[in-house]
């Protein structure tokens, strides 16, 4: 991905906008920043030096820290493609460990192994573990996981059996900037598409092993309330 690309197109599109550069305030660079987690600058004086000032912080990050799917969004952001995600930032949820994982007992022999194993170490954390399959709703099932990745503290991943729910939600998180803990059991690591072997995985062997592990990599990771 061209970098460079991506945030001159972004650029083109807040300065457009000429009264929002020169006079406005919050806008199109100050949303996209807070969705990504990063604090824009104070208006004093004139509004389009705070819109440099940002869109430099938003350079920064885009050079050194964004992924792929993080680019994606802000370039689609850009075209007008998509806009910046909705996000609530004061649901209950907030405090939520959303698991992605393979659903069907009857074609997965995983299922008992990776919830329980899940459950125990997300709530052993102080958090809350939450299974869209186990959720009472109305709506599409699809749609209603996007949802609640979209609020979510974390995202566990365990990609035992080469779920493609779970590659598809992976990749939604990381694009929306949520933090993933990769977890697959060791038998079947060898399975997993070779274009994120190299991440970090938590492999483990049995249930209790899992709890253990991914506590610890909970934990280390600053999500523990």
């Amino acid at each position: 991905m061209n970098k460079e690309q991506i945030y001159v197109a972004f650029r083109k599109k807040a300065e457009s906008d000429e009264h929002y550069f020169k006079f406005e305030k919050f806008g199109i660079i100050e949303e996209t920043l807070a969705y990504f987690g990063f604090a824009s600058k104070e208006f004093k004086g004139s509004s389009s030096w705070v819109h440099e000032d940002n869109l430099k912080t938003l350079h920064d990050f885009m050079i050194n820290e964004a992924t792929d799917e993080q680019l994606r969004l802000i370039y689609q952001v850009a075209t007008g493609e998509e806009k910046i995600p909705e996000i609530n930032p004061v649901l209950p949820s907030s405090g939520m460990g959303v698991v992605s994982m393979p659903m069907n007992r009857d074609k997965y022999d995983c299922v008992d192994q990776i919830r329980q194993g899940t459950k125990a170490a997300i709530e052993e954390t102080g958090n809350e573990a939450y299974y869209v399959d186990l959720d009472v709703h109305n709506g599409n099932i699809s749609d209603k996981i996007v949802e609640e990745i979209r609020n979510c503290k974390f995202l566990v991943a365990d990609f035992t059996c080469q779920n493609t729910g779970v590659y598809y939600e992976v990749g939604y998180a990381k694009g929306i900037g949520k933090t993933v803990i990769y977890t697959c059991r060791q038998d079947d690591f060898a399975n997993v598409y070779f274009d994120i072997k190299q991440i970090q995985f938590v492999l483990w062997t049995d249930e209790k092993d899992l709890e253990v592990k991914l506590k610890e990599q909970i934990d280390k990771s600053g999500l523990a309330n």
